[in-house]
Formats: structure tokens, C-alpha cells, sequence
């Protein structure tokens, strides 16, 4: 009786899984907290707008790095929950310190401490309200006349992965493109504003923000979000619209601590 040798059919199904598995571990995309960006052209043409409606506040503003409050816990520190249906089960894990460790998908970034910063220093400079701004921690010695500080209260990222069966069939089922994993992101952030005449805090706001995105598989999470990795995205998301609702409140503050207020 004639047998198929199964043997090289199993290599190359294995193997399949290995590079979709590498590529979506490798994925080229940007691991930092900058909120999205929009094309040149229409950047161009938004900021020119704001330009002429607002005039540009002669004062330079110094963005420092984000001073961290949040529990320093990690996912392997939270709980951990399983869940099951027939063929499907799945595990959840909490993450404070996401920069650090997430479980079931590669994200490398610098310290939020430092990339939150590094995202509000670019939407302050993009919006063309102000003479100057400057990244402190990569100048600190720049002259300026406030320095806006920021607290990181919170950074959760919750991890859902999910699996179909065992072995060499939960690589099939990724291969075919079933949900791998989801995210569920809370950012908690405080501002505050500095004048350095006098030390004085002069304006202040905390926010916080809670997004998901839910059921990516292998392809979407190598793909990312706008060129992001999903949780950087998430993040970036939260972090943009308050800052689109919070910054004209900001500009007032300065305009009325320069007494120039229209």
C-alpha cells in the first residue's frame, strides 16, 4: 500500500509560521509616542491657518522629560486571567510599564517619560503659535522663558491573546489570518506649565484617556497603525486629541501671564 510522507509537508507549514512569526516581530515601524502625523501638504496649509488667526507669542518654551508616577509593575506582576470556549481560549495580562514588557507582541520604546515628551514638544512646535520650543533633555541648557512639565500617572496596556488549539495548529490558524491579539490602553497624564521668572506654575491640567482596538491578527499587528505599532498608536491617539482640546487653554494662560490678553 502505497503512504505519503507526510515529514516535508509539516517542514514547510512550519516554516511558514517561523517567517510570519520573524516579520511580525521585525516589523519596521515607528515605536514612539508622536501623535500622527498629517501629510506635508495639508500640515503645511493647517499651520498656515492657525498662524492667521492666532499671532505668535514671542516666549520660548521648554519641554521637559515627564516626571513617572506610575505603579512600577509589570504584566508578569498582574493578574492574569483564562478564559475558554470550545477550540478557543484565551489570556489577558495588565502591563504599567508597557515600554518595558508586553507579552504578546514586541513593542520597543524609549521610556514614555521621555517619548510623551518628545510628542508634545512636536505638537507644540507644529502648531506655529509660539517663538520657540525645545526639546530640554537634549538641550538643557537652552534659555527659555517656561518650562512645561508633565506627570505620567498612568500608562496601562491590557493584552487579550488569543489561541486555537495547540501545537503546530494555533501557527496554521494565524497563518489563515485569526485574531491574535487585542489592546486595551488607558493613559492618565498631568501638565503643568513653569514661568521662569519666577518659578511660578501658572497653568495646569490633567487628562486621561481609555482606547481599544480589538482582534488583530499577525498581518494587521506587522502592518501597524499609520507606520505606528498598535499600542504607540493608541496611545498617540489619546494623547493628540486632548492635546487639540487643552492647548488653546494653554495659549491664554501665556497670553494673560505676559499680559497681552485680547
Amino acid at each position: 500500500m502505497y503512504r505519503i510522507n507526510m515529514k516535508p509537508l509539516f517542514n514547510i507549514i512550519l516554516l511558514i509560521a517561523v517567517l510570519v512569526l520573524t516579520g511580525c516581530s521585525a516589523s519596521n515601524l515607528d515605536f514612539s509616542l508622536n501623535p500622527p502625523r498629517l501629510d506635508e501638504t495639508a500640515s503645511k496649509n493647517i499651520l498656515l491657518e492657525k498662524k492667521v488667526k492666532t499671532a505668535i507669542i514671542a516666549t520660548t518654551i521648554g519641554v521637559d522629560s515627564f516626571i513617572d508616577y506610575r505603579p512600577q509593575k509589570r504584566a508578569d506582576d498582574n493578574k492574569k486571567w483564562l478564559g475558554f470556549i470550545p477550540g478557543v481560549f484565551w489570556l489577558e495580562m495588565d502591563s504599567d510599564i508597557p515600554e518595558f514588557y508586553t507579552p504578546f507582541s514586541s513593542f520597543e520604546s524609549e521610556r514614555l517619560t521621555l517619548s510623551s515628551a518628545r510628542a508634545v514638544y512636536n505638537y507644540l512646535k507644529e502648531t506655529g503659535h509660539y517663538k520657540k520650543v525645545i526639546y530640554l533633555p537634549i538641550d538643557p541648557y537652552h534659555k527659555v522663558d517656561y518650562r512645561l512639565e508633565g506627570v505620567l500617572h498612568r500608562t496601562l496596556v491590557k493584552e487579550t491573546s488569543y489561541y486555537y488549539g495547540s501545537s503546530i495548529y494555533v501557527w496554521i490558524t494565524r497563518i489563515v489570518g485569526l485574531p491574535y491579539v487585542s489592546y486595551q490602553v488607558i493613559l492618565d497624564m498631568e501638565l503643568r506649565l513653569r514661568s521662569l521668572k519666577n518659578n511660578d506654575i501658572i497653568w495646569k491640567h490633567r487628562f486621561s484617556g481609555s482606547l481599544e482596538d480589538k482582534y488583530k491578527n499577525v498581518y494587521a499587528l506587522a502592518k501597524g497603525e499609520k507606520g505606528k505599532h498598535p499600542i504607540a498608536y493608541l496611545f498617540s491617539k489619546i494623547l493628540k486629541e486632548n492635546l487639540d482640546r487643552i492647548e488653546p487653554d494653554l495659549l491664554e494662560a501665556i497670553r494673560k501671564h505676559e499680559g497681552c490678553s485680547q
